[in-house]
């Protein structure tokens, strides 16, 4: 698939909201475990974002993430 193809896919795609799932916050916690072992010394900080890092609110079940740096 190009690039061009994978946007409009992307741009055409459905969003489907998600009920908040109590286990999201324990997913971020365990990626940024993970990231901060992969990446000891390059991270500032490994924050949880956008909707999913709201309790209560419903969401794309997608966990985003921000990883600060120097």
């Amino acid at each position: 698939m190009t690039e061009a193809e994978s946007l409009q896919r992307a741009i055409h795609e459905d969003v489907a909201l998600c009920p908040y799932d109590l286990q999201w916050p324990t997913r971020f916690m365990a990626e940024r475990t993970r990231l901060l072992s992969m990446f000891p010394t390059q991270f500032l900080g490994v924050e949880h974002i956008g909707s999913t890092a709201i309790p209560g609110m419903a969401a794309k079940p997608i966990i985003d993430i921000l990883g600060g740096v120097e």
